[in-house]
């Protein structure tokens, strides 16, 4: 009978924390005693634990207790100064670890998470959330405006890095209503921001696919990630998840890995990103974007690449309905395009359309870099301009690969392009975009619109479900689209 009311009394608890958010209390951590005291503690629904700002604090904030969907648990900052800051030292997995969490906003810290050497100190993160003890949903995790920055040494690896959120020893469970939001994340072994799954797959079967516990409403955007020790963002294990408005820097410093793939994904849109510095030694894996394998449905759109190596990987072993369209690649050194695992023929569907490539003098550039065999691939509407002397590469007829309709400066066109025009594209002032461009008007790549004598104005082939607009958001007029990625959009049209 005691046991029993134990119980009651419990669960009675629980119905309260979660509906009367009149009985949360606000946490003010102002001091290495008080963040002592509530590194591990128990909060519930409404609660506000809020970090003094111009105090710095030793060690591993890992709270416990989950809010709900009218009263969710919120970290934040208070005060004048400089954000709070937590130092793991290297010593602790995270400098924020939210273990089995729902209902949690966390926002306004800086953290780090190294002793200060270059050498590997273990599987570290900045903040780490970690499902790992009950199968269930996980709803509403929101990280945003943190700065997390050196974290490990000069190290590599998948699985650690700047933010990272994982579902490890489950077999049925997701995370609903992720969003990793506006964080700036430098310096960091491992990957920037990166999400995987134990039981998160795509099954490819002889006639379909089938989804496996992939997580829902899943937004990453407008963050800055710089300097990573291997790649900037890996999308995993999601449906129809955004990545958009997102810097992607230097990425793969001690291996290589392109800026930004997905991998286990169905619908996901990676939008509106701007991709460079991804250059070094290793043959592969050096764009700035990349359609990876075990994905469906995947739209790589509206994004800008420069500087990199090359624009964007494209795996061939599973992968279903690749949509890569209205990008512009400026600068891009020793290739457009990379068609990874050269002895796989698995990849389906792979539509390449309104795309603008730029490439100029001094740089040996190949469309298809690396000797790779592009695969099951249509390329409509883009254009391939060189200011030197471009290059297909060495396999570049392809297998079932064909090209219409696209134009060609400084290069000859395509073998299968019956269509092809060969001219200059008149473009308004090429060349010019720089880095750090704004990413909600794309304005600075305005350069690459048509001029009035353009050949490609109007000349664009009919593309069905084609999105609608350019990388401007200005409308593409069915029947009056212009090839490549910018509309020239005169007056009264």
């Amino acid at each position: 009978m005691k046991s029993y009311r134990r119980y009651l009394a419990a669960f009675l608890a629980l119905i309260v924390m979660q509906c009367c958010p009149c009985l949360a209390k606000e946490y003010r951590v102002d001091s290495q005693k008080r963040f002592d005291v509530l590194a591990k503690a128990a909060f519930r629904g409404g609660d506000v634990i809020l970090f003094k700002r111009g105090a710095r604090f030793s060690g591993m904030f890992a709270p416990s207790g989950s809010g709900s969907d009218k009263a969710p648990i919120r970290i934040d900052a208070y005060g004048k100064g400089d954000r709070p800051r937590i130092d793991a030292g290297g010593k602790h997995q995270a400098g924020l670890l939210l273990r089995d969490p729902s209902f949690w906003e966390v926002g306004g810290l800086e953290i780090t998470n190294t002793n200060g050497t270059d050498k590997d100190q273990g599987t570290l993160f900045g903040i780490y959330v970690l499902a790992k003890g009950t199968e269930k949903t996980y709803k509403h995790v929101y990280i945003n405006d943190c700065h997390v920055h050196d974290v490990n040494g000069k190290v590599a690896g998948k699985q650690r890095g700047g933010i990272h959120v994982h579902i490890k020893k489950l077999k049925a469970s997701i995370f609903h209503d992720l969003r990793i939001t506006g964080n700036r994340i430098v310096r960091v072994g491992g990957v920037g921001i990166g999400n995987t799954s134990d039981c998160g797959r795509v099954e490819f079967r002889k006639n379909d696919c089938v989804n496996h516990h992939l997580w829902t409403k899943v937004y990453v955007a407008d963050n800055f990630i710089d300097s990573t020790g291997r790649n900037n963002i890996i999308a995993r294990v999601s449906k129809d998840a955004v990545y958009e408005r997102n810097v992607l820097a230097r990425s793969s410093r001690y291996d290589t890995g392109h800026s930004i793939f997905c991998f286990n994904t169905d619908g996901i849109k990676i939008q509106y990103n701007e991709a460079y510095g991804n250059v070094g030694p290793g043959g592969h894996d050096r764009g700035g974007f990349d359609a990876d394998w075990n994905c469906v449905n995947t739209f790589i759109q509206y994004n800008y690449s420069h500087d990199n190596n090359w624009f964007c990987g494209i795996m061939k072993k599973n992968n279903r309905n690749v949509v890569i369209r209205y990008n512009v690649s400026q600068n891009d050194k020793e290739g457009v395009y990379f068609y990874g695992f050269e002895r796989s023929r698995e990849a389906r569907n792979i539509h390449i359309y309104n795309n603008t490539h730029y490439v100029p003098k001094g740089l040996d550039v190949s469309v298809f870099t690396g000797g790779r065999t592009p695969l099951n691939t249509l390329f409509e509407n883009n254009i391939f301009h060189f200011e030197g002397r471009g290059k297909w590469g060495k396999n570049s007829d392809g297998i079932n690969t064909k090209f219409r309709n696209n134009v060609y400066h400084n290069i000859t066109p395509h073998k299968s392009d019956n269509k092809a025009i060969v001219a200059d594209p008149r473009f308004v002032n090429p060349g010019k975009a720089t880095g750090r461009i704004d990413l909600k008007t794309m304005a600075a790549l305005r350069g690459y619109r048509p001029g009035l004598a353009s050949p490609c104005i109007d000349k664009g082939l009919p593309i069905k479900d084609n999105g609608g607009k350019d990388i401007l958001k200005n409308k593409v007029v069915a029947g009056k689209a212009d090839i490549g990625a910018l509309e020239r959009t005169p007056p009264g049209r």
